[in-house]
């Protein structure tokens, strides 16, 4: 049996699939009528494929979720993505007569690109942003924002948040997938996390108004559980 990584990142993500593809194979027959291909013969298959890339490559690995490395990368991703929602809200209260301004920064520092993606679970749009974020941020526009009200030790928890997920840079770039990612079951993980991401992005669109099981699809908060 081959582990797929030390990189407790992967473990987590193929953990979370499984939960998700549980609830979507609950779900199946009510769902079915949101997508031709969404049947009980596929949502069965998509569980089998997870279960048995878990046996094959992760039960050796199913620790990882204890260790202290894991706990560290969680607390980053719960704590950069509060921060960035309380900045947003700030900043749309402060600048709600200047649209012009909170539409310009939410562009440069990522909320447009990687915001949606990231309050709904996805951990790469989250890592991504919060680089982004960091690269892009310049000192004036910052002052403007804290000289409207928001809290300049908000700017510092963002990039404290996205210096110290540096270390797991080689967990998201992993999961973004390269040429070498074909070997110790890689490949499937990435297929596996982004059927996932499709599935969780409709059903939470289908159930809106249900937010008990709009949360079963939340990637976001799945992870959180673990």
């Amino acid at each position: 049996m081959e582990n797929v990584t030390t990189c407790p990142t992967n473990t987590a993500t193929i953990l979370a699939c499984q939960k998700i593809a549980k609830s979507f194979k609950e779900n199946i027959y009510e769902l079915s009528m949101v997508r031709n291909e969404w049947d009980p013969e596929y949502a069965t298959s998509l569980s089998i494929w997870i279960d048995d890339t878990i046996e094959k490559h992760y039960a050796n690995t199913l620790d990882d979720l204890k260790d202290t490395r894991y706990r560290k990368w969680h607390e980053i991703m719960v704590a950069g993505l509060q921060h960035l929602k309380v900045l947003r809200a700030s900043i749309k209260v402060d600048f709600k007569d200047d649209k012009d301004f909170s539409k310009d920064f939410f562009n440069l520092v990522g909320y447009n690109d990687f915001f949606s993606d990231a309050k709904n679970g996805d951990h790469i749009s989250l890592y991504k942003f919060l680089k982004t974020f960091a690269e892009n941020l310049n000192e004036v526009t910052r002052h403007k924002i804290v000289a409207k009200g928001s809290m300049d030790s908000l700017f510092d928890k963002i990039l404290i948040c996205s210096n110290q997920i540096t270390e797991f840079e080689d967990c998201f770039m992993a999961l973004e997938g390269d040429a070498n990612l074909n070997t110790y079951g890689k490949k499937e993980v990435i297929e596996i996390y982004s059927a996932i991401k499709d599935i969780c992005r409709v059903a939470i669109a289908y159930y809106q108004s249900d937010p008990l099981k709009r949360d079963q699809f939340n990637y976001y908060k799945i992870l959180v559980n673990l």
